[in-house]
């Protein structure tokens, strides 16, 4: 072998020391990593594929751990023993006592109401009696009894029954955990039952094995109670034979390692699903790895050997030094150019980067202060203490009166609106609370204003949900849709609010059928909001400016506020969220 590359070389007329030192580091740095790379493709082939099935199957005795963790502690408080303020309840209602079952029915709401608070992911706690009456964290309404008994079936306990996932009274996905509740001095026994949201069972299985694959939860008989794809909950898994063994599987063309575990508490199977395309691809990382390698090492010959020159050296040490500098956040550095060759032009590059970052800088400084400035001015104008007054007087009038119901709902409206408005100092919140802030204050508003107008949430795309955006983008535009459309309307009132999303925008819709405004005005209000018009008076269209410019800030020009309006007949604000351009 050596003496054929030995005649090889001596065939080839090397007349310079850069080439014969490019041939020789090739030669010497090549073959270590072509070895390297065959060897460590067979190690490590057999060892991706052992690591995959480990922490799969790692991971769903994990989940299996967690959920069961919560269903226990779920069961823990369904399971209590007899409980004076229940039994009460149960016995009144049944004898149609309803004055004197009140004070029980507050106790239970405010006992569920605490259950739910302190275990996330629960949805409703409730109480239905044989007819279909029902009492709840959220009050009372009645069921279709004999379809809710059907959704029932028993897990490995005979007192524990379990539901697939189905849409509840208030429209939530979830799955239900019962059981019967014997009291001892009623005349017929009850259903005790916690809604859990399907979310928990998605924040449960929520861990990356890859882009293609996932985990989920199917019952005995094979009946997927979760799935990522949320239009396949409820159908028959294509896996289950029997239980769900360990295997490799095909599905649409996709081959998948399977790996589950059984959950005796539910009577659940948690499955794995690693897509082996993405294990082979892995492998094939370490493939490209050697030929990237390989290809860095050629390059480095060839720059080491160029290298040389000292020509290059001094004006490279000074630049590394100045870019050393630069990186320990001394952007008073500047290179002295001379010549025009490549290393000047780099000092060049060097020294307008620098400018541009302190220009950058100074700008996110100034961006930042105007950002707090403005979500303070937002909050010291959204929380007006006349809004707070008139809300105490008319919970005072409410207890005056004796309607302790209703005035239990209005405190607990106010403390949830400002508990929400505060969020706890961020300046993001998820959609999901600001949605429930918007709630609150039209549920206060509507209160005080005595159910002149009805309100309308509809999100089409759930998704968005869990999205954060800056807290008090809805509730200053939804304030206006009532004090300047629908309260001064001589007519019913309706504000409808809808969220949506297309690509990578989020748009919310904030409708109203009161006195609408002028064209005029309209296109007044459009041309501030674009910045073509400018207003000397801070205070005019307030609350809109600052949810528009908040947005700019943050998002990027493309996003803000833009009104539509028909005179006397509606108004329309849409929200828009370019996501792209967010800081």
């Amino acid at each position: 072998m050596f003496n054929f590359i030995k005649k090889i070389a001596n065939g080839i007329e090397i007349h310079t020391i850069r080439t014969k030192l490019i041939i020789s580091f090739l030669i010497i740095g090549l073959l270590p990593i072509l070895l390297f790379g065959f060897l460590s493709f067979n190690v490590y082939s057999g060892a991706i594929n052992d690591r995959i099935n480990n922490y799969s199957q790692e991971m769903v005795n994990r989940m299996e751990r967690d959920l069961e963790d919560y269903i226990t502690e779920v069961e823990r408080f369904l399971s209590k023993e007899q409980d004076f303020y229940i039994n009460q309840f149960i016995k009144l209602t049944q004898a149609n006592d309803f004055r004197n079952s009140r004070k029980y029915a507050f106790r239970i709401w405010e006992d569920f109401n605490n259950v739910k608070q302190l275990r996330p992911g629960l949805e409703d706690v409730a109480i239905t009696f044989q007819d279909g009456r029902r009492i709840s964290s959220y009050g009372t309404y009645n069921i279709e009894i004999d379809t809710f008994k059907e959704a029932l079936y028993a897990a490995e306990s005979d007192e524990i029954f379990f539901t697939q996932p189905y849409i509840n009274y208030f429209q939530e996905e979830v799955v239900t955990v019962a059981r019967y509740y014997y009291p001892e001095i009623a005349e017929e026994n009850v259903l005790i039952s916690a809604d859990i949201d399907l979310d928990v069972l998605a924040d449960l299985t929520d861990f990356n094995l890859g882009e293609k694959s996932y985990f989920l939860i199917a019952d005995q008989n094979g009946d997927i109670i979760y799935h990522p794809e949320k239009a396949r909950i409820g159908e028959r898994s294509f896996y289950y034979s029997d239980g769900f063994p360990d295997r490799k599987v095909t599905l649409e063309g996709e081959q998948y390692l399977l790996t589950s575990t059984y959950s005796e508490v539910t009577g659940w199977y948690i499955i794995s699903m690693a897509s082996a395309d993405e294990v082979e691809a892995e492998l094939n990382y370490i493939t490209n790895l050697t030929v990237y390698m390989t290809i860095i090492v050629l390059i480095l010959i060839i720059l080491l050997t160029l290298y040389l020159s000292s020509s290059l050296s001094k004006p490279i040490q000074k630049l590394q030094e100045l870019t050393h500098r630069a990186s320990e956040n001394d952007l008073s550095v500047k290179i002295e150019i001379s010549g025009d060759d490549e290393i000047a032009e780099l000092g060049q590059s060097f020294n307008k980067m620098i400018r541009r970052i302190n220009k950058l800088m100074e700008q996110n400084v100034r961006e930042q202060k105007l950002l707090r400035q403005l979500e303070m001015e937002s909050l010291d104008n959204q929380i007006k203490p006349h809004f707070i007054y008139n809300t105490l007087d008319l919970i005072i009038g409410l207890l005056e009166n004796k309607d302790f119901d209703r005035a239990t709902h209005m405190v607990e409206a106010l403390g949830k609106f400002f508990r929400l408005s505060l969020s706890h100092g961020k300046e993001m919140v998820l959609i999901r609370n600001e949605i429930k802030h918007v709630k609150n204050y039209l549920f206060i508003q509507q209160f005080r204003h005595g159910e002149e107008y009805e309100y309308i949430i509809d999100i089409e795309a759930p998704e968005i949900m869990d999205k954060h955006i800056p807290k008090l983008i809805l509730q200053p535009i939804v304030e206006n849709s009532i004090y300047h459309g629908l309260l001064p309307a001589d007519k019913k009132g309706l504000i409808i609010i809808k969220g949506l999303r297309e690509n990578k925008n989020i748009y919310f819709k904030i409708v109203d059928n009161g006195v609408g405004i002028a064209p005029k005005k309209v296109e007044e209000i459009n041309k501030i909001l674009k910045g073509e018009l400018k207003i000397d008076d801070q205070q005019k269209y307030f609350g809109l400016r600052n949810v528009n410019q908040r947005l700019k800030l943050m998002y990027g020009g493309s996003s803000g506020l833009q009104v539509e309006s028909i005179e006397n007949e509606k108004t329309m604000v849409t929200i828009r969220i370019d996501q792209r351009g967010g800081k």
